[in-house]
């Protein structure tokens, strides 16, 4: 009988060590693509059953803060956009959240020049113009490193002004911003161009901490699987706020001009060409 009894409790230790819950970080009840994914992660998972937000409804603290919190195993996961020393100093998952989609830049223009990129064909032509870009942001390398012109101020909203004061000509913005921000800038009398994309490798990557590979192994799986079989791809373009982006942006009238981002580390640029975002192959 003893036995018997010390069997059961072993067997019901053993299963609640594989029914973890996965810490993370982001709001509660704030919907998002990569809360998405990590929800869907933990439904195939075998070492996970549930995610929970550490952060509760107060949103996520600095980065620096996330990263201690990663190192000291209060926090599983975090989202951020890579650089070689994250990968470094934790466990990257290689799978683009945003299948490239941040790194795909629409510019925000004066509305009285919004054509001034409609005859523009070739990357030279691009490098005539002057960018807006913030002084510390990694985009302001990757612009310099192919050429183009940048004028920079280190807070954020000036950019807008400069833009409107006919500092720069254009003011490149992630996939999901510009839309938003031309509402709220509406007295600047801005809008999105409707004609180029300048488009750079820039993704953003689920990382665990140094001592838990398994975890980052397990992730990468899961979301291999979930290309193999689709299932990555329509909870792509279900997103809401991807959905939105694509029905504005209109990627397929537009002219794309690749950039070469010299900050990438050789993993991620030997990332399989299917997790990135195709705008010649795919429809939603």
């Amino acid at each position: 009988m003893r036995k018997l009894i010390g069997a059961i409790a072993l067997a019901v230790v053993s299963v609640s060590g594989f029914a973890q819950t996965l810490n993370i970080p982001g709001k509660v009840g704030e919907d998002k693509f990569t809360v998405t994914l990590l929800k869907e992660f933990v439904k195939r998972s075998d070492n996970y059953d549930q995610v929970h937000h550490i952060y509760g409804t107060s949103g996520d603290p600095a980065q620096s803060k996330m990263m201690a919190d990663v190192e000291l195993g209060s926090l599983d996961v975090v989202w951020m956009g890579t650089t070689k020393e994250l990968e470094t100093s934790l466990s990257p998952v290689y799978v683009p959240i945003y299948r490239g989609l941040l790194g795909m830049r629409l510019p925000i223009v004066e509305r009285d020049k919004a054509d001034i990129f409609n005859h523009v064909d070739s990357l030279s032509e691009m490098q005539r113009f002057t960018a807006c870009q913030g002084k510390t942001w990694s985009d302001t390398l990757i612009l310099e490193a192919n050429g183009i012109n940048v004028a920079k101020s280190l807070k954020y909203p000036n950019l807008f002004y400069m833009l409107e004061g006919d500092r720069c000509d254009y003011f490149p913005r992630g996939f999901f911003e510009p839309y938003p921000e031309v509402q709220t800038y509406s007295h600047l009398n801005l809008t999105v161009d409707e004609h180029v994309i300048l488009r750079y490798r820039m993704p953003l990557f689920f990382f665990t901490a140094k001592n838990k590979p398994e975890l980052a192994r397990e992730m990468t799986q899961v979301f291999a699987d979930m290309y193999q079989d689709g299932s990555f791809q329509s909870l792509f373009f279900a997103e809401p706020e991807i959905a939105d982006a694509m029905r504005q942006a209109k990627v397929e009238k537009r002219t794309i001009f690749d950039l070469r981002n010299p900050e990438l580390s050789e993993a991620t640029n030997n990332i399989p060409s299917t997790y990135w975002f195709d705008t010649t192959q795919e429809t939603h």
